[in-house]
């Protein structure tokens, strides 16, 4: 029988199988988001299909009840407080791609990761991690170039050229799912989120573009009938908007890991970046220096004060 996870120094014991049929999960659960956001102008007619096929909205809520079923049961597993447990319940259970990371029967600060095994959150594993993904990424992100040249070659709309542009959104799709499963295991294994989040902005732009136009194209969707011809010209050139961002944050993301591989760029980017650290601290020393002179002054001022008071 499987035992539980403890909240103690000691790693989890067990789950590898039930941890890693929950990530295929929620792999194909953020897989069958992904090929029906629109991460360009290419896919439209593919993103149709699928949200119309018979079987797209049936496995996508399977998937979610699995996520459910599966969150619900691991509650009587797991060993820490209820309110935690409660927590990471219903944090997979509206996001249930947030499964690869999370588990209502695994303590927060333990991640299971695929190939590793059980790490505990924090600054080692966040190293570990970002070096096994660093190559695969750099990779991914490479695959920005090809749909870029396919996007310039067969016209901004893919119209004329129904393979291209399928291949052209299933491609962008890769890149998408590839960019939200390192963020989130990186999110995960990173001792300080925010720091994180603040540190990687550009792959949460990356992330968040297509859902942020997802969600405008649905609005289109309701008020359809209501838009005339210049409010739909408008909302043209605005999801034309949204893949000029989205396609610049990736070139951007792909120039910073591409010094991050060159050793002396990024020895140079990091010189850099000390330097920069170390003129705030100064600065900081030189405000935390002219605090203390005043706490010094006010404290001689009240010694006075009181010297005057006995006299």
């Amino acid at each position: 029988m499987m035992s539980a996870p403890s909240t103690c120094g000691t790693a989890p014991q067990g789950g590898a199988f039930r941890h890693g049929l929950m990530l295929l999960v929620a792999i194909a659960f953020l897989t069958m988001v992904g090929i029906v956001l629109p991460h360009g102008d290419s896919g439209e007619e593919f993103r149709d299909w699928c949200l119309s096929h018979a079987h797209f909205r049936p496995l996508i809520f399977t998937l979610w009840g699995i996520v459910i079923v599966e969150g619900i049961a691991g509650l009587f597993v797991a060993n820490d407080a209820w309110p935690a447990r409660l927590k990471r319940l219903l944090l997979t259970a509206l996001l249930p791609p947030l499964r690869m990371i999370s588990a209502s029967s695994k303590p927060g600060s333990w991640l299971w990761l695929p190939g590793i095994g059980w790490k505990r959150v924090g600054e080692k594993t966040s190293e570990q991690l970002e070096q096994k993904l660093a190559l695969p990424m750099v990779i991914l992100t490479l695959l920005v170039l090809p749909v870029l040249g396919a996007e310039l070659t067969g016209g901004e709309t893919l119209e004329n050229h129904p393979r291209m542009a399928l291949a052209t959104h299933l491609t962008t799709c890769v890149i998408w799912i590839g960019f939200t499963m390192e963020f989130l295991w990186m999110f995960a294994a990173a001792p300080v989120k925010l720091t994180y989040c603040l540190k990687n902005w550009i792959n949460l732009v990356i992330i968040l573009l297509p859902l942020v136009a997802f969600l405008r194209v649905l609005n289109l969707f309701r008020f359809t009938r209501m838009l005339r011809a210049g409010k739909l010209l408008r909302a043209y050139r605005l999801r034309g908007l949204w893949t000029r961002l989205w396609r610049m944050a990736l070139l951007f993301n792909l120039l910073e890991r591409l010094q991050q591989r060159d050793p002396a760029k990024y020895c140079a980017a990091l010189e850099k970046k000390i330097t920069e650290l170390e003129a705030e601290v100064a600065k900081l020393h030189a405000k935390l220096a002219e605090q203390r002179t005043k706490v010094a002054a006010s404290a001689t001022q009240s010694e006075g004060i009181k010297d005057a008071d006995h006299e």
